[in-house]
């Protein structure tokens, strides 16, 4: 559900488009993100490394989605509000500037898909907070949008390196006219999707959100009092008919656009998502949406969302809590983000919280585009997943004009009108992949560093922990700990862990010219290596298989000889990872981290 700012192949024609949108992207990397760095003081640098990951063409395959090395890839990022919408300057940065800013390396934004909503109140120019009529545009205002709007809006996306989701985004109006298998609301989808998806029918980095949230019909909808589950039986019966009236939409954009994964939705403002694979839509490469916020009748999220991500590909295109409002949408970071954390941790689920802005809620930002705790809290977890799951490749570059965002100023969206589904039950922490580690040699430990190691953080409060600078002057942090994201005590990162929680330390630079890592920790208990799941530069397994060093209960140094373990050193952005989501519990105690 969306919340506004109140409470094939390719024709000649096509082709020629496609040449006029090159030309487009020159000019925005010249004017249009200079235009972005003065409006919000971002640097526009000749040489500056690329941010962002490689956006190549994706596949299914199964429950999975894949780039064309069959590596597994999972898409986690953020909403935007309406693009038309952000470029009215209605007290927000254009799209352009706030694609930048989600997107922004530099002040720790990792977001790797940006999901664009499209909302029919816009595309027809009618008021905000209404419910638009159907249909709620004409052919020539859809083309002025997508010239105007959005074409510029996925341009951008596509220079930052990230993928884009389009997202048809109808979510209000519950009477016959508004019904989603209604004459009207047919002819509507049908000449959007004509429209849309040729124009982006050979953009690699653009997915298909065939209908944001449609509402009714669903059994019950017409008794208020009854809340019929998702997985009921009767919940067949609407299945059933919202495939009837969406199978022709995805025929539509699959019959313009052959390659790009379409993301299907379902009635009740996408909720149940649990009935996808017991009747799959037909057609190639096709994914299934779930939208759920802090409803108590979604929950366990591992029941209505994960076991359908067993069978079939789930985007969560929709979902966060908001501090008041509504039930559905009430929650805290505490009970809902962990659940959420746990959530996606523990199923191959691709998630794109809402929202990006100060205005459309629950909102990531502040008025003056300062970041809200809510906005942090999945700031830090886009960070500590940057490098899990992306696409193999080079990341394109371009050495003329690159726009890089120095500014830590984000926007943040508006309140949402209609209910949305819920979170899950416990909170668990960030997944890493299968580990493939190897012992090390033997360790070479010492209490005092080197003269020429590298200190990647000694947390002596130069710069402070909780700033999450380390002493490259790069991002680290943790996270789901007893002791939140731990505390520096008497020169030392205290962790205090009880089947849960993640470290991470950024490095960013290739480290060929150092062979071991020294981490100087003690443990409350002794022997925690064998609790602790190690990942750093595509190597992960548990740290006991990668040191032959135990922790003690007095500090001593645990060393890593990296080649040994897998480490890639040459790689530009390396990171060290600690997980501690193997069922211990302890008291770890991190004094220094260093290379030698």
């Amino acid at each position: 559900m969306s919340h506004d700012d109140t409470t094939s192949e390719p024709t000649d024609e096509s082709t020629t488009g496609r040449a006029s949108t090159a030309s487009r992207r020159g000019f925005l990397r010249a004017a249009a993100g200079a235009g972005a760095a003065t409006a919000l003081g971002l640097g526009v640098t000749g040489s500056a490394a690329a941010d962002g990951i490689p956006t190549p063409w994706l596949h299914r395959d199964g429950n999975l989605i894949r780039d064309p090395s069959d590596n597994k890839v999972l898409l986690r990022g953020v909403n935007v509000p309406d693009p038309k919408r952000m470029d009215t300057k209605d007290f927000r940065p254009d799209a352009d500037e706030t694609i930048a800013r989600a997107t922004n390396e530099d002040d720790s934004w990792y977001s790797r898909i940006i999901r664009l909503p499209v909302q029919p109140v816009d595309v027809g120019d009618h008021g905000t907070g209404s419910i638009p009529p159907v249909p709620g545009f004409d052919r020539s205002q859809l083309e002025s949008y997508v010239e105007n709007h959005l074409r510029p809006a996925v341009d951008v996306c596509a220079e930052r390196n990230v993928y884009c989701i389009v997202d048809y985004h109808r979510h209000r109006g519950e009477d016959d006219e508004h019904a989603y298998d209604s004459e009207g609301i047919d002819d509507e989808l049908t000449m959007f999707w004509e429209t849309v998806a040729p124009e982006f029918a050979e953009d690699s980095n653009v997915l298909f959100e065939v209908y944001n949230e449609p509402i009714h019909p669903f059994q019950g909808h017409y008794e208020p009092n009854v809340d019929v589950a998702p997985d009921d039986d009767e919940a067949i019966e609407t299945w059933n008919t919202w495939k009837e009236a969406a199978q022709p939409w995805v025929d539509t954009i699959r019959d313009h656009a052959p390659r790009n994964l379409i993301l299907v939705g379902s009635p009740r403002w996408s909720q149940w998502t649990y009935q996808a694979p017991r009747n799959e839509f037909d057609g190639d490469n096709l994914a299934y949406t779930g939208h759920v916020y802090a409803h108590e009748n979604l929950r366990p999220l591992s029941k209505y969302f994960g076991e359908p991500a067993e069978e079939v590909p789930v985007f969560v295109t929709e979902f966060g809590w908001g501090e008041n409002g509504a039930n559905y949408l009430t929650g805290t970071a505490d009970v809902e983000g962990e659940q959420f954390v746990e959530f996606f941790a523990n199923h191959d689920v691709h998630w794109q919280v809402w929202c990006f802005d100060s205005k459309w809620s629950p909102a990531m930002l502040d008025h003056d585009w300062s970041i809200k705790e809510y906005g942090e809290f999945w700031r830090d977890e886009l960070a500590a997943h940057r490098d899990d799951d992306v696409p193999s490749g080079d990341v394109e570059t371009d050495t003329d004009a690159q726009t890089t965002v120095a500014s830590t100023a984000t926007p943040t969206p508006t309140s949402t009108d209609e209910p949305t589904p819920t979170p899950t039950d416990e909170p668990t922490p960030t997944p890493t992949d299968e580990p493939t580690p190897t012992p090390t040699d033997e360790p070479t430990p010492t209490a005092t560093p080197p003269a020429d190691a590298m200190v990647v953080n000694d947390y002596d409060g130069d710069p402070a922990w909780s700033r999450n600078r380390n002493d490259l002057g790069q991002w680290c942090g943790a996270g789901s700990f007893e002791n939140g994201s731990g505390e520096v005590e008497d020169g030392a990162l205290v962790l205090e862990y009880d089947n849960g929680g993640w470290y991470q330390e950024q490095i960013n630079r290739s480290v060929e010219e150092y062979s071991i890592l020294v981490l100087r920790v003690s443990g409350a208990s002794g022997g925690e290596e064998s609790e602790i799941q190690f990942s750093m530069g595509g190597a992960s397994g548990m740290l006991a298989d990668v040191t032959s060093d135990p922790i003690g209960t007095s500090a001593g140094d645990v060393t890593i000889d990296m080649e040994s373990a897998g480490v890639d050193r040459s790689s530009s952005s390396l990171s060290l990872r600690l997980n501690f989501w193997q069922g211990g519990s302890s008291t770890l105690e991190i004094e220094s981290v260093r290379l030698e």
